[in-house]
This record gives structure tokens, C-alpha cells and sequence, in this order.
């Protein structure tokens, strides 16, 4: 089909991605960023293979990889601090933070012909296409997307929600400062991400960069004093008193100001699209961070749409296309992730029993690295290079 105008809504993965893909592809593209600035909350992320090959066919690989970690090995510890596994990083190597991954994907963007507006509220969206600003403006795009999020207040407009399941946990998360002695240790051992569960409590953390860590505190909804932030070093290291120290810092040094406990969710439509608005990312298909794979998803269905309406005659042919190459994968990992979340409820003795199984059966290891080894739409010419 002839390329013509794209409005997109939010400036995330998913956005960001559809931005740059649908310039390089000949499109007229605005994007709307609600905020003053293209920033991403200030935690890290696990960059997968899936992923890697889509910053490479964005030409930002080498960019995005100098400013992340390089992680060894992954930890899993009980809440004294022994370790349970340990397993040899090897699918997703690297930690970046995630404000660095999203200015290169906006510089990106705009080299490739993108606008970006800043400041640019989206108050209204209808299934003919018509996008309505807080200014009171009235824009028409040939192609809409929808991508501001799971707590998109637009998504409503278009009669697509199919099931919204609030999970029973959810997590704050925060970067701290990595100290001249974990840097040091690091030498001679090498990086790790340590990963530990405790009295239905998670605490994951790791390097992202040669300064910071990024720190994932996770809850239940009704664990009043696990929610609860600044968090209370106190409470937390009655859960994990082999952390106590690093619980302390992390009291300390957070920037708490900045920082919410968040409850995670799964979020499935009836369909991704509805006339001209494809809806994608968070707010079409969000999942809990387990399989650290919610922006990978993003970015893969952002690129796979983009390659969608390059190849289809019409834009009802390029929708279908596209959820039916996409939707089957992205489901999987959000059934797969709240398997593996389910990990928090389980009585003491049964986590160990359920974090090995990973090593002992291989299968369940395939399920949980499938979306991490798929090839994106529009990246086979890669694989191999």
C-alpha cells in the first residue's frame, strides 16, 4: 500500500520503534509524547536476542550495548543469601537502563524523518482515525497507533479490551549507586544478577551501566509494609537477612521521590485494531516483567507492523497479516510469565523445588526463552550476519 500519514501516540518501545520503522519506510509520521521530554522511567532492562536483532536493523546495537552491562551469570538465592542456582548467562547478556535504550530510539526516529511533539497531550481517539489534542486540535491520520500504555486512558474509545487480569503481586523499582567494592569483585568473579524470593517478597538486582544498579522490590497486593516506599530496610531484611546491608542502601540511596510500587497486569483485546488505530505495546498486550520481555514485544510488534503495510495492498489486509504473525508469540510469553510469577506464591521448600526446574526439565526452560529466540518480523536478513 502507498505510505501515507501516521499519527502515533506515546513516546515508549513500542512508539518509538513504529516512529522510526514507519519513517525509514517512506510514511509522514507525528508522534505525541504527553511529558516535555522522550525519557523512560529509570530501571533497567534485559536486552534478549529478539531485541538485539531489532536495534541492529535500526543500526543502534553498538550504541545501546555500550551504554548497558555485560552480566555473567544469573544467581538465584533464598532469602539467607544461599544461593539455590546459578546458571551461566548466555540469552540475555546484557543490563541497560532503559532512559538510554529510549533517546536512541527517538534520535533515531527523527533521523529517519520522524516529529516528534513534545508536550503533545492526545485527549480523543475515534476508529475513523481522528486524533483530538488537548489544545482542542483535530488531526486525521491514514494510520493511528495506539501505543500510551497499560494504563492508556484512550484505549476505552475503541471497544477492544477483552480481559484485564490484575495480578495478586507487583513491585517498585529503583536504581542505586554500585560502590567501589561491587565493582572491584566484579574482576574476580564476574558480573551477576542476583534474583532472591522470600515470604511471597521478590529482590532482583544487577548492574546496568558502570555506576548504577537497577533494584526491583516485589510484593503482594495486601503486604502493606512490602509496598510501602521509601521502603523500611527493617521489614524488608526480616524477608532477606543475607541482603541486609544492600537493603539498607538501598533505603538510602534510592531516589524515592521518583519511585511507585506498581501492580502488575495482563491486558488482552478482542483484536489490535479497529479501522485505521492498531493498537500495540503495554497497552494492547501488557504482561508482568518475569520473562522480561514486555518491551521486547513492543518493539517486535511495532517492527512487525511496520513490515505489515510495506508488503499488504490495504491497510484491513495489513492488520490481519499482522496479528496473526504476532498475537500467537506475544500470548505465549504472557501465559509463560504468569507461570513463572506464580513462583512468589509457592510455599519456601516448593521455590526451590520450581526455580530449578528450569535446569532440571528443559522443556518448561524452551517455553520460558521462546519469545527470546524468535527471529522478529523484518530481521531474518540478520541472523547469521
Amino acid at each position: 500500500m502507498r505510505p501515507g500519514r501516521a499519527e502515533i501516540v506515546g513516546g515508549g518501545f513500542g512508539g518509538l520503534v513504529a516512529a522510526a520503522a514507519l519513517a525509514e519506510r517512506g510514511w509522514s509520521v507525528r508522534l505525541h509524547e504527553r511529558r516535555g521530554v522522550i525519557d523512560a522511567e529509570g530501571y533497567g532492562i534485559a536486552v534478549q536476542p529478539n531485541m538485539m536483532l531489532i536495534f541492529r536493523a535500526l543500526g543502534i546495537a553498538d550504541a545501546v550495548i555500550a551504554g548497558g552491562a555485560r552480566i555473567d551469570r544469573r544467581d538465584s538465592l533464598d532469602g539467607a543469601g544461599n544461593v539455590v542456582l546459578s546458571r551461566k548467562t548466555e540469552r540475555s547478556p546484557y543490563r541497560i537502563d532503559r532512559r538510554h535504550i529510549v533517546r536512541l530510539l527517538a534520535r533515531r526516529a527523527a533521523e529517519a524523518g520522524a516529529e516528534i511533539g513534545l508536550g503533545s497531550r492526545v485527549t480523543g481517539i475515534s476508529p475513523d482515525g481522528s486524533v483530538t489534542l488537548g489544545s482542542g486540535d483535530r488531526l486525521r491520520g491514514d494510520l493511528v497507533v495506539l501505543a500510551d500504555g497499560a494504563e492508556s486512558s484512550l484505549r476505552a474509545s475503541l471497544g477492544l479490551l477483552k480481559r484485564r487480569v490484575w495480578q495478586r503481586d507487583g513491585a517498585v523499582r529503583v536504581t542505586v549507586p554500585r560502590t567501589d567494592e561491587e565493582i572491584a569483585e566484579d574482576e574476580v568473579s564476574g558480573t551477576a544478577m542476583i534474583e532472591a524470593w522470600s515470604d511471597n517478597r521478590r529482590v532482583l538486582y544487577c548492574p546496568v551501566n558502570d555506576t548504577e544498579n537497577y533494584v526491583l522490590l516485589g510484593s503482594l497486593v495486601d503486604d502493606r509494609a512490602g509496598k510501602a516506599t521509601p521502603i523500611d530496610p527493617k521489614v524488608w531484611s526480616r524477608s532477606f537477612p543475607g541482603l541486609s546491608a544492600f537493603l539498607a542502601r538501598v533505603a538510602a540511596q534510592a531516589d524515592w521521590d521518583e519511585a511507585r510500587w506498581a501492580r502488575f497486569q495482563t491486558v488482552r483485546l478482542k483484536r489490535w485494531w479497529k479501522g485505521p488505530v492498531a493498537v500495540l505495546g503495554d497497552a494492547a498486550h501488557a504482561m508482568p516483567p518475569y520473562l522480561a520481555q514486555g518491551a521486547g514485544h513492543a518493539m517486535m510488534n511495532a517492527l512487525g507492523l511496520a513490515v505489515a503495510l510495506d508488503d499488504e495492498p490495504d491497510l484491513a489486509s495489513a492488520f490481519r497479516a499482522w496479528e496473526r504473525r504476532e498475537r500467537p508469540v506475544t500470548e505465549h510469553t504472557q501465559r509463560w510469565t504468569r507461570i513463572y510469577g506464580n513462583t512468589i506464591f509457592l510455599p519456601r521448600p516448593l521455590k526451590r523445588v520450581s526455580i530449578a526446574a528450569e535446569r532440571r526439565i528443559p522443556w518448561i526452560g524452551r517455553q520460558y526463552l521462546h519469545a527470546a529466540h524468535v527471529v522478529p518480523t523484518g530481521c531474518a536478513h540478520l541472523v547469521g550476519e
